[in-house]
């Protein structure tokens, strides 16, 4: 697989791979399989508060307001 990256971004992840004493490949290697497995929980929790409202499971703006004025509060 070859991957195209920005001047930029190719920097940053170069700047990471010295901080950190890796080659850019772990790095790289380390983004991605951090960027699946939180794009596989995004995908599931919204699979799951989809699920919830069909039920009928939701808060109306109302009670979302109040609790967020309560917070603010606190």
């Amino acid at each position: 697989m070859e991957v195209h990256l920005t001047s930029e971004t190719e920097a940053k992840l170069s700047d990471i791979a010295q901080r950190t004493q890796r080659s850019t490949h772990e790095v790289l290697e380390e983004a991605v399989s951090n960027l699946i497995a939180y794009n596989e929980w995004l995908e599931a929790k919204v699979k799951h508060s989809l699920a919830e409202a069909e039920k009928g499971h939701v808060v109306s703006d109302e009670e979302v307001l109040a609790w967020i004025e309560q917070r603010e509060r606190s």
